[in-house]
């Protein structure tokens, strides 16, 4: 019976929002679930990662990503060293909006579950050695954030965090080889709709530069996402206006930050902003 792994488990503090679990001889483990995502490090030894009805080698060097809908496990394993970074959600999102503009944390955080689920390894993550030891160099920090006292720790803690998935996300782009690929286009898209979430993006023009049809676009980009096309460059919008909102010291008024955005509509920007934030803009600035 697959089990599920809770918070309280692993983090220290209840507003903690990513904490380190090192295993230094990871036992054969059943399938089991999360209720945050988990960026996985193999520093050492070999196993097989089961995901679903999918299994797949993994060795030194190799990072991975599981999110809290995926269900894993370990077989096979001999010597197996690896460290888990555990995060919860509002903090990948957080790093979203400062790294999604790269297309290597796309294909890393976005794409990688669904090649899982085709069976599709090729665009796996493998650091050299010499990356792995800069990498574990500030897991150490980050870990010592996590499990100490210090005023400004789990802040400190997010900072290092996002240093870990930037580096990530720019080892993942510069190993993005195949252009012709679909998702490797599509990584590189959804980078430029986070980057200027303000442009313009017909689906004709979204489909040619993925090169497929726009009906084979428009099934892809949702199996990815879970959203369409047009819905994922509103959030995008809207994160640039929580963006903006965010700044203490920005006092534009709430029509000039939905042009600013790309929305040609104060109050259709309104109504979509309450649609994925909960609040309208003004109770959002207000909020802060």
């Amino acid at each position: 019976m697959e089990s599920s792994l809770g918070t309280d488990r692993f983090f220290t503090h209840p507003r903690a929002q990513v904490a380190i679990h090192r295993e230094f001889a990871q036992r054969e483990m059943s399938s089991h679930r999360h209720e945050f995502i988990e960026i996985v490090f193999i520093l050492a030894g070999q196993g097989r990662h089961v995901t679903g009805e999918v299994s797949h080698d993994v060795g030194p060097g190799d990072v991975f990503v599981i999110n809290n809908r995926r269900s894993h496990g370990y077989e096979q394993t001999h010597g197996l060293h690896l460290v888990n970074v555990l995060v919860r959600d509002d903090a990948l999102k957080s790093a979203r909006r400062e790294l999604g503009s790269l297309p290597g944390f796309h294909a890393l955080f976005t794409l990688e579950p669904v090649r899982w689920r085709r069976r599709d390894y090729t665009a796996r993550l493998r650091l050299t050695p010499r990356e792995m030891r800069q990498v574990s160099e500030w897991l150490d920090a980050l870990e010592a954030e996590t499990r100490g006292d210090q005023d400004g720790g789990r802040f400190l803690a997010c900072s290092w965090l996002m240093l870990v998935v930037g580096f990530l996300a720019r080892c993942h782009g510069e190993r993005l080889e195949h252009p012709e690929k679909h998702d490797d286009r599509l990584a590189r898209l959804l980078s430029q709709i986070d980057a200027n979430p303000e442009s313009e993006y017909p689906l004709a023009i979204m489909a040619r530069e993925v090169a497929m049809s726009e009906r084979s676009f428009l099934r892809h980009f949702r199996e990815v996402t879970g959203c369409s096309p047009t819905d994922y460059v509103i959030r995008a919008r809207v994160r640039e206006a929580m963006h903006i909102l965010d700044d203490g010291d920005c006092r534009l008024p709430i029509t000039e930050i939905a042009f600013r955005c790309g929305f040609n509509d104060s109050n259709y920007f309104a109504r979509q902003f309450r649609r994925v934030t909960g609040m309208a803009p003004r109770q959002y600035r207000d909020a802060l």
